[in-house]
């Protein structure tokens, strides 16, 4: 038996001021809609790990995420409380969001997600109520009490026989009467003036099972698990009034309309419970519904895949979407840039290069951010439901077509001026294989100088292939018995044409069509680990390759021509007075180069990393130090004419504003920032619009040189620091630069005031 009079729940809430920053912007999307809740004005719907409001009468939206401050993923259920002015976000792993609207702040309480004596699967939350200043969560374990007037954690009341933690599905108040649906257990009520700590003072009033509890026109009704639709009066008396749709899911109340919702459907009821209006939303034709409310003749829709939508009663035709502008799903696989667009993939595959887990066969299309400023979507139908696409490439010398792979249904290409798609797979193209019928596993594709795309083609361990596609859209297999084994990633091109490329278990493989020589390189070559997991190649011709169990790399890819068999090499760096290995045993997702040869590189469980060219630690951006959805960054595109730089993740897309650019092809758009140079600025001055091996040599007035660098990519920083390693004093500095053979040559200002 046990016996709970301490609180269960007193650590301090995180707070956070709801203030967009600066230097991140987020790419998220508003497509799966999860929970909706309502004050006299705004509607908020809610996604996995954002909130939207939506102003009935002026239309506007207004948006919170990481970027802003709220970092909770799992959301599932909302309440708001109109005499606190705040929104509660409840989710399916227990953490607890508080948007306060009147003060602009975030509280966060991660008690519950925290609790290791919670068994994970019990700390979801079902349902929130306001009641009397408090919010009440209904959760896998019994019910906590959150006070609205500090935002901390109340009471929790264990209300299973014997005080054991059990399921509440649902809860309502009703003559100063705490209801709760337990599962297995029945209905149970406590008196809101007893001690509801103690489970002795809840009663059973019915053993069945309920899934849903609300007070509607003065009324206590619930749905059993018959999904027969119930009142219960004060003295506990039970009687069926009507029934409630298969698929039911939960009840809302807006006033004096009762809204049902169903997977499929929102239906309205009146006081005497009977419906009169419904709006059907099929999970075939539309995706379905996860939640509604309905207001002002209106119904609002928390949809499953097209977001929040808004329909009139008197026009159900009139299907308006009011979710802001965004990706067709947070679930992407890859980003990429093209001139000034932002191209989204989604889905690919789940753990092991598997396309089936963790849910299926995805199924999304494509998303492209045009110009950077508008939103325009490819369906799932209009790609001919290509699914588990995994990457998309476009090929320089033809930029109007643009690779889709996908890790089951081959190669697509997608014509961007015709809106069409042309599919490859083992079926039509002898050159592609198959794992099975039906199942071609493209990666790629990877363009050389010549306008050639290169991809990996996985099949059996037998018939794996790399495989090329000319600007003719015809094929050829590259075979050689030193590929060997399945699930390869997207080649890396050198500039002698060498193909890089990792795999899943057999390591790092290297290919050259006019040399005719392949290599493979694994542990027994001092690879840390044969699960390749990505490589980068810098502007000093180094290849980056990261594993699973760390980090290794190849001085010189030049060497691949001359010999043998190549043995990469680790880094070694300097920690608190020791030599360490630069990412020792770490799980390296991925690794990009920025425009001044900077490396980016993914943890997994860890987020990003910055590495300078001399193998210093910049920055080290997480959950919990920035707006990054996840420490899970699966992917990083960098946009080298700005240097913003994109971090992909299972929970959506955030970028940072870096500066560092790619290398220009002449020196007509060259960039200082910030110029002038103001009181009290600690960073450094960027000169971006460089071309690669340019010199850069900074002077005062008088000619007297303070700084000296050569840029590696687009872009060279200076910390204002003479060589003496003294501050410069304020003045004008002139900035003269040239390219490596001295053909081309610019000279620039910059300002600076101490």
């Amino acid at each position: 038996m046990k016996f709970y009079y301490q609180l269960f729940f007193f650590l301090i809430s995180v707070v956070s001021m709801a203030q967009s920053s600066q230097l991140w912007k987020g790419y998220y999307s508003y497509q799966e809609t999860k929970a909706v809740a309502q004050d006299n004005q705004n509607i908020y719907i809610a996604t996995d790990n954002a909130v939207f409001a939506y102003n009935q009468y002026s239309f506007e939206t207004e948006i919170f995420n990481t970027i802003n401050g709220l970092k909770i993923n799992g959301i599932n259920t909302l309440a708001y409380a109109e005499d606190y002015k705040k929104l509660i976000a409840g989710s399916t792993n227990g953490k607890v969001a508080i948007i306060d609207l009147a003060a602009d702040k975030i509280y966060h309480l991660n008690d519950i997600f925290s609790k290791t004596n919670i068994p994970d699967n019990q700390k979801i939350i079902n349902k929130i109520i306001v009641q009397g200043g408090y919010a009440y969560l209904a959760t896998g374990y019994g019910i906590t009490a959150v006070r609205l007037n500090d935002n901390h954690f109340g009471d929790s009341y264990y209300i299973g026989v014997d005080g054991e933690m059990v399921n509440v599905k649902s809860i309502t108040v009703f003559n100063n009467q705490l209801y709760a649906a337990v599962e297995n257990e029945g209905v149970k009520k406590a008196s809101l003036n007893a001690n509801l700590i103690d489970y002795n003072n809840w009663q059973v009033i019915d053993f069945n099972n309920w899934i849903e509890l609300t007070t509607f026109s003065d009324k206590l009704i619930g749905v059993k698990e018959d999904l027969s639709l119930n009142t219960i009066s004060a003295t506990n008396q039970i009687d069926q009034v009507s029934d409630v749709w298969g698929g039911f899911l939960k009840f809302n109340v807006s006033g004096d309309v009762l809204i049902e919702v169903t997977h499929e459907a929102a239906r309205l009821r009146g006081s005497d419970l009977s419906v009169y209006n419904e709006f059907v939303y099929g999970l075939n034709e539309n995706g379905g519904v996860n939640d509604a409310t309905y207001t002002n003749g209106d119904y609002y829709i928390a949809s499953r895949t097209n977001g929040g939508v808004k329909v009139s009663l008197e026009n159900k035709d009139n299907i308006v979407s009011i979710s802001p502008g965004g990706p067709l799903s947070n679930n992407v696989s890859a980003v990429t840039m093209n001139n000034n667009d932002l191209w989204f993939t989604f889905g690919g595959y789940g753990p092991v290069m598997n396309p089936y887990e963790p849910n299926g066969l995805t199924q999304y299309g494509i998303s492209n951010f045009k110009n950077m400023q508008t939103w325009q979507h490819i369906s799932f139908n209009q790609l001919n439901q290509f699914k588990s696409t995994v990457n998309i490439s476009f090929n320089p010398q033809q930029p109007h077509l643009a690779y889709i792979s996908s890790f089951h249904d081959g190669l697509g290409v997608w014509d961007v001026n015709k809106n069409e798609l042309t599919v490859y797979n083992a079926a039509n193209t002898d050159e592609l294989n198959a794992v099975i019928e039906g199942d071609t596993r493209v990666y790629g594709v990877a363009f050389d100088k010549n306008g050639t795309g290169w991809m990996t083609n996985t099949a059996t361990t037998q018939n794996s292939h790399l495989v090329s596609i000319d600007k003719n859209n015809q094929f050829t297999q590259h075979s050689t018995n030193v590929i060997n084994g399945d699930k390869f990633l997207m080649p890396v091109v050198d500039k002698n044409n060498t193909k890089w490329f990792g795999s899943y278990a057999n390591g790092l493989f290297a290919y050259n069509e006019t040399k005719n020589k392949a290599m493979q390189i694994t542990t027994s070559n001092n690879l840390p680990n044969n699960n390749v997991k990505t490589v980068a190649l810098d502007y000093k011709n180094e290849l980056w390759i990261g594993t699973l169990k760390g980090l290794r790399i190849i001085r010189n890819v030049d060497q691949f021509l001359t010999s043998s068999q190549l043995t990469p090499t680790n880094i070694v760096i300097v920690d608190e007075g020791l030599n360490q290995e630069l990412f020792f045993e770490q799980d390296i997702s991925n690794i990009t180069v920025d425009g001044s040869n900077n490396k980016w590189v993914s943890v997994a469980d860890s987020g990003v990393f910055l590495i300078s060219d001399k193998n210093e630690t910049l920055y080290n951006f997480t959950t919990t130090n920035s707006p990054l959805p996840s420490n899970d960054v699966i992917a990083i595109t960098i946009n080298g004419t700005t240097g913003e730089v994109f971090f992909v993740t299972r929970s959506g897309v955030v970028s940072f504003k870096n500066y560092a650019t790619t290398p220009a092809t002449d020196l007509d758009d060259i960039k200082v920032y910030p110029n002038p140079v103001r009181p009290g600025f600690t960073g450094d001055v960027k000169v971006s619009g460089l071309v690669a091996d340019a010199t850069v040599k900074i002077t005062d007035v008088a000619g007297n040189l303070v700084h000296e660098t050569k840029s590696l990519g687009g872009t060279v920083t200076w910390n204002t620091l003479s060589f003496s390693g003294a501050k410069v004093p304020s003045g004008v500095y002139m900035i003269f630069i040239s390219s490596q053979d001295g053909t081309l040559d610019a000279v620039k200002k910059v300002m600076i005031i101490r």
